[in-house]
């Protein structure tokens, strides 16, 4: 099967550490070194600009939000005729693939800590069913870049896809 680099590391980190029982053994390569500086200097703009956005709110906050996810889908549009300059379904899957790979992590430290999993959802959404009030010390909470909202919800009180 085809895999990407964040996730090789990660199902190697697993047996290291016994949650598997043998290292994944790679048959043939088709990339080179992970270069994960690639975008260093669109990650520290975009964090910087989150930052400063995260403390006006609002519609700044909202707008930031809309053309950061636009930014990210002209590397891989899902329609042909969508094609970009910027066309990089490689960086774009390098991205998606780091991120859900750490989302799965934090995730699992939840689960090793004793927090039942209900669901993982999209690379910013998971579920748990936790005492009130009490989210996973393995999550950092707030709205700055690697932090998530907690949403405490109530017995019977749904949530609609897609509401943050």
């Amino acid at each position: 099967m085809w895999v990407t680099t964040p996730h090789i590391k990660q199902l190697e980190k697993l047996a290291r550490e016994n949650h598997l029982d043998t290292a994944p053994i790679i048959h043939d390569s088709w990339t080179g070194k992970a270069n994960e500086s690639l975008f260093k200097p669109f990650y520290e703009a975009t964090k910087k600009a989150r930052t400063e956005l995260v403390q006006a709110g609002g519609d700044p906050y909202k707008a930031y939000k809309t053309r950061l996810s636009i930014a990210l889908h002209l590397l891989w549009p899902k329609r042909e005729e969508q094609k970009s300059p910027f066309w990089r379904p490689d960086w774009r899957m390098s991205m998606v693939a780091e991120a859900s790979v750490r989302h799965w992590s934090v995730a699992f430290r939840a689960v090793q800590e004793g927090h039942r999993l209900v669901g993982l959802f999209n690379v910013d959404a998971a579920a748990f069913w936790t005492p009130d009030g009490t989210p996973p010390a393995s999550y950092r909470i707030g709205t700055g870049f690697g932090e998530v909202k907690a949403k405490f919800i109530q017995p019977g009180q749904i949530i609609p896809k897609g509401d943050d």
